[in-house]
Parts: structure tokens; C-alpha cells; sequence
């Protein structure tokens, strides 16, 4: 929920104004109010130490930690030397590749001294050069000219001449060091990196030391942040601030104020920006985290978390689509909970929030008989127990008690459901066979409708939810929820599209369509009109909604879409497994499923919450806030 904040007056003298800060920063529920507006910067110290904590965390944590005695200067010292140690591992890393870059281009020439050719080429009095070019590049070379090696594509020569020669086609390759020479510069930088990172894996001892060292700088900069807001604007010496408080901290407050300090709550300033508090415990806080990818809700706002986090599930799971991909998260879920048993904070929110996605995706699965995409007869035990299967039944009584339009359009592809006398049979009765795999298209397409009809009316309860939450607001909005409910009665009967209340007996379609019709009309007129009476001729401009509204619920079929594309997806690899063998068919299966179990993990994510960050937040959530930041202390884990 989101609690009410309140501005405070604080009143107190300087002594007792220091000590009720520490008191509040242990509390923890009190934001004081700052001349300054800039984010201030962490100090060179917190920078210092946070880099080296960095670094040390990539490192393989040992057993038997430093002892945690030890002030902010030697803590200091330990990191500074480890940043060091980084910094020099860098250079030296680097170091080793240009070495390595220049070894492969001298080696071709062999061992040699430098010092000898110098001394060779000043008794002599020539000069020695060296060349490389192209294989294959047969231009004639002078006597002075002598093949050395070819290696890389390239012909290496060495020039010995009175005078330096540029010979056509040659590239001159200058040689500072020999290959000895660069060899026992590569052994020295090996041995100095060896030993760098030896002092880097002992130097993890520390981290547990430097953390706890961080955590008490990072409090005391938060503390004297917290402490820019006092004020000295009377004579007697004493000291103010404001503060912001929650409502349900407010008797916390007294408490904590004592008899030294005095505290009143006083109004707002033009420029004041209230900041919302979110105070949220189990399920609901993993919404809280969810909707604060997205934006801040404004004060005027009603806590979105709960229905965020709860549509969001709904959403994976019928994009997901597959109770067997459900399983292995929740096998994954398992081995995380097993693997970091102490996880606290959000990463255990996160590791919940992955079980219950897990569990979600199971029982989207049982219901609609999907599992790694295979194809379960209309026979199948499994597929007995399924919703989605009772449903696909059900509707296939109602065509052949019917008689109408798609009994016609199936008895004509597949005459022998002629001779059935019920639903079930006529749906065992409709097969095909491709690849020695058995399908039932008429369980198929009658399944596919139906989920895409449900998606339907998942957008419209879900919008319709967004709506009654501001309806104080937005009256209209009970116009607009009657208009979509209108529009799912009467639409079918244009299409001659058969639904779910006409085929389980609730209502005909000729009375759905007058009810839906009414409701249309009604609704949109209702809109309008409050409209008008809220603000005048403003009010014209909720005929646009009509689009919107209609744009909006017509969104929600990419849950039927990216579902419906999975399930192909994860058939298709089946199929072309099984007709690869044993080896490339298992690699095939294996390979197929992780890739679009990877890509329905990301359109159960990007989709999921984009549904309710854009077309719910748009009839729900003005956002905008500043999330209530009281000072607290920071402790470790």
C-alpha cells in the first residue's frame, strides 16, 4: 500500500539535535529535507574502498577471513593495494599481448642478438635490413637479398647492403628486439602477473573487513547528508529541520523525539514534491519491485503492486504456454534455493518470484493438456483432466447437435464424422497423419480459439480493472467498461464466430447480440456524456477513447500470439527430431526446446509487464513520484 506522508517541524538544540539524528538513522523511517538539491557524490574513501570490493568479489572466496579489528585508514591501505594490484595486472596483461604480437612477427627470423648486429653491421660497415612480402609474389631478388623463412602467407628475407635498399613489393620490417630477447621479456611479465595474482586471490581475506568498513562510511556520509538540513534561525541556539513521516510512524516519532526534541507538523510549500512511501511485506513487495522497473507511483496513485504482480503471472504463464518448460524452472528454482540457501533481500524475493512463475507455468500447462509440445489424443488420461479439452468438447456437442455452418465445413474435408453421435468421437475422428505423428486439427483449431477468446477476455477484465480503480476520477470509465463488454457480446455474431457462453448453453447468440448492442451504444453514450457534465465541451475528447479502448483490448491477443507461436515452435522440433535418429534427433529436440524456451522466458517478461506498464497504467497510474528514502543504517547481508 501506499501510506500518507506528513512534513514535520523539528526543534531542538544543537547536542540533542546530533544525538536524535544517530537515533534516526537507526529507526530508519525518518527523510529529512535537504537545502541542497544535488546528489552529492560518494567520497574518494567509499569510491576507494567500493572499487576494491569490486575486484575482490571476482576472486575465489577463501575459507578464513581477515580479522574484522581494523580502522578506515588501514582498511584504506588494503585497498588501495588492491586496486593497485588490479591496475597492474591490467598493464601487464597488456603487456603480454604486445609481446606475444611482436614474438609472432620475429620468430620467422629465428634467434639472433641485436647487440651482435649492431656490432656486425659497425665492423662491416653495412647495413642489415629485414623484409617480408606476399607468397606467391616472384619479382627478382638482388644477390644481397637472401630468403630467410616463409610462415603467415608471408616470405621473410634478410638484406645485407652497403647502402639501405627499398626492393618493389618488400614491406621493411624494423626489428627492436630479437626473439631471445623478447621470449625472456615474456618470462619476466609472466612471473611478475603469477605473482600479482597470487597476492590478488590472498588479498580476498579482506573483503568481509573492507565491507564492513564501506557500510560504517557509507552510514556516516548518509548521517552528516542527513545533517546539511539543520537550520540556526533563532538567537536561543536552537537548531531546526524537517523531516518526512509516515503516517503509521508518527507515534514511532514521539518516541523517538523524547523530551528533547519538539516536533510539529506543518503544511506544504508550493515546491514541496511528497515523496511516496511503499510499504509492502511478502507477495506484494515482489510487486513492489516489479513496478519500480517502470516508474515511481505518484502520491495521488493507488498501489499497483498486488495486481502487477499477480497479472503479470497470468501473462508468463499463458505466453510460457508449456507445463513442461514449467517443470524445468521450477527445477531451476529448486537448485537456486538449494545453492544459495541464505539469500536475503530482493535476490530471495527474485528466487520466489521464479517459483511462483514455475508453478504458474504448470498449471497454465495442466489446463491447457501442453507439454513440451506434444500433441495428447482427445483419449489421453492426461488430456481428460484438462479445462481447455472439456471446453474443446463441449463445443464440439454444440456443432454437431447444430448441424450449422463448421459442422458443414468438417463433414465436407472429413465425410466419415457423418456416422459419430457425439462431440468426443467426432474430435477422435478428425486426423491426419504426417511424419508417421498422428494430429487432430479439429482439437487444434477449436483449442486455438478458444484461447484466443479467453486472451480477449483477459484484456477486458484486466483494462476494466484499470478503469474501476480511478472511477471517482473518471466516471466515464463505467461507459467505457460497458462499451467492451458490448463489443465481446455483439462482434461475434458478425463474424459468425461461436463463443464460449453460446456453446456452454449461457446465452444465445441472437440475445447476446441485442444485450451487446445496448451495451455499445449505452456505454459509449454514458462516456460521453458524463464527459460533457465533468468538463463541458473538454468532454468531446473522450470520444477518442473509442480507439484507444478498442486498441488496447485488441492488445492482449499477443498473449494468444506468442503462445500460439511457441507451441508450434516447440512441435515443429519435436516432429524434425524424430525424424533425425536417435543422436542428431535427441541434439535436435535438446537444441530446439532451449531456444524457445529462451525466447518465451523473454516474451514472458517483455510482454507481460509491457501489458501492464502501458495498456493498464494508461487507465490507472499517473507515476511520476520520488520513492520516500528515509535515513537508515546500512547493515551487511
Amino acid at each position: 500500500m501506499i501510506r500518507d506522508v506528513f512534513k514535520y517541524l523539528l526543534i531542538g538544540t544543537k547536542n540533542h539535535m546530533n544525538q536524535f539524528f544517530e537515533r534516526a538513522q537507526e529507526a530508519g523511517f525518518l527523510e529529512f529535507i535537504t537545502l541542497s538539491t544535488q546528489k552529492e557524490a560518494l567520497s574518494e574513501s567509499a569510491q576507494q574502498l567500493l572499487q576494491a570490493i569490486k575486484i575482490l568479489k571476482k576472486q575465489p572466496l577463501k575459507k578464513e577471513p581477515f580479522p574484522r579489528d581494523g580502522d578506515e585508514s588501514l582498511a584504506l591501505q588494503f585497498a588501495e593495494r588492491v586496486v593497485e594490484c588490479k591496475q597492474d595486472l591490467e598493464k601487464l596483461q597488456e603487456e603480454r599481448r604486445l609481446l606475444e604480437t611482436e614474438r609472432v612477427r620475429v620468430e620467422p627470423f629465428g634467434y639472433f642478438s641485436t647487440d651482435e648486429l649492431h656490432k656486425l653491421e659497425k665492423e662491416s660497415h653495412r647495413k642489415i635490413q629485414f623484409f617480408c612480402r606476399k607468397v606467391g609474389e616472384d619479382a627478382p631478388l638482388s644477390d644481397d637479398i637472401i630468403h630467410i623463412a616463409t610462415e603467415y602467407d608471408l616470405d621473410y628475407f634478410i638484406a645485407i647492403v652497403e647502402k639501405p635498399v627499398a626492393p618493389a613489393g618488400m614491406i621493411e620490417m624494423h626489428l627492436d628486439f630479437s626473439l631471445g630477447e623478447i621470449e625472456e621479456k615474456q618470462s619476466r611479465v609472466q612471473e611478475t602477473l603469477t605473482h600479482l595474482e597470487h597476492e590478488l586471490k590472498a588479498s580476498v581475506v579482506y573483503l568481509d573487513f573492507l565491507e564492513e568498513v564501506l557500510i560504517d562510511v557509507l552510514n556516516h556520509t548518509h548521517l552528516q547528508i542527513a545533517k546539511k538540513g539543520i537550520q540556526h534561525p533563532m538567537e536561543n541556539g536552537l537548531n531546526t529541520c524537517e523531516a518526512w513521516v509516515p503516517e503509521h510512524k508518527i507515534d514511532a516519532l514521539h518516541n523517538l523525539m523524547g523530551d528533547e526534541i519538539v516536533g510539529e507538523r506543518i503544511g506544504l510549500e508550493p515546491h514541496d514534491k511528497v515523496p511516496t512511501c511503499l510499504d509492502n511485506a511478502g507477495s506484494r513487495k515482489i510487486g513492489e519491485d516489479l513496478i519500480s522497473i517502470y516508474d515511481t507511483p505518484a502520491t495521488t496513485d493507488k498501489d499497483p503492486s498486488g495486481w502487477v504482480l499477480g497479472f503479470f503471472i497470468l501473462f508468463f504463464a499463458i505466453i510460457v504456454g508449456d507445463g513442461g518448460y514449467g517443470l524445468l524452472f521450477l527445477g531451476f528454482a529448486l537448485y537456486l534455493k538449494k545453492k544459495f540457501p541464505d539469500l536475503k533481500g530482493q535476490g530471495k524475493r527474485i528466487l520466489k518470484l521464479v517459483t511462483i512463475l514455475s508453478v504458474a507455468c504448470i498449471a497454465w500447462g495442466a489446463a491447457t493438456s501442453s507439454y513440451f509440445g506434444l500433441k495428447l489424443s482427445p483419449s489421453n488420461t492426461i488430456a481428460k483432466f484438462s479445462p481447455l479439452r472439456i471446453l474443446v468438447e463441449r463445443k464440439a456437442d454444440f456443432h454437431l447437435a447444430e448441424k450449422g455452418e463448421v459442422y458443414k465445413f468438417w463433414l465436407e474435408k472429413y465425410p466419415q464424422i457423418a456416422h459419430v453421435s457425439s462431440g468426443k468421437a467426432m474430435l477422435e475422428t478428425v486426423t491426419q497423419e504426417k511424419k508417421h505423428i498422428t494430429s487432430y486439427p479439429m482439437v487444434d483449431e477449436f483449442s486455438s480459439n478458444i484461447i484466443l477468446e479467453f486472451t480477449l477476455i483477459v484484456g477486458i477484465v484486466h483494462v476494466s480493472l484499470g478503469l474501476s480503480r480511478y472511477m471517482r476520477r473518471h466516471i466515464a470509465g463505467l461507459g467505457w467498461i460497458f462499451f467492451m463488454v458490448g463489443g465481446y457480446l455483439f462482434f461475434p455474431m458478425m463474424l459468425r464466430a461461436t463463443t464460449i457462453p453460446e456453446f456452454m448453453g449461457w446465452v444465445s447468440k441472437p440475445i447476446s447480440a441485442a444485450f451487446g448492442l445496448q451495451c455499445l451504444y449505452g456505454g459509449l453514450a454514458f462516456a460521453l456524456i458524463i464527459a460533457l457534465i465533468q468538463h463541458r465541451l473538454k468532454g468531446l475528447g473522450e470520444i477518442a477513447n473509442l480507439v484507444q479502448v478498442f486498441a488496447d483490448v485488441l492488445s492482449y491477443l499477443r498473449l494468444y500470439a506468442l503462445s500460439l507461436a511457441g507451441a508450434i515452435m516447440a512441435s515443429t522440433f519435436n516432429q524434425e527430431g524424430s525424424a533425425l535418429g536417435l543422436f542428431f534427433g535427441l541434439l535436435a529436440v535438446l537444441i530446439g526446446h532451449g531456444v524457445n524456451i529462451l525466447l518465451a522466458v523473454m516474451g514472458g517478461i517483455i510482454h507481460g509487464l509491457r501489458l501492464n506498464f502501458l495498456e493498464w497504467y494508461h487507465y490507472c497510474f499517473d507515476g511520476g513520484g520520488k520513492l520516500f528514502n528515509p535515513l537508515r543504517k546500512l547493515k551487511k547481508g
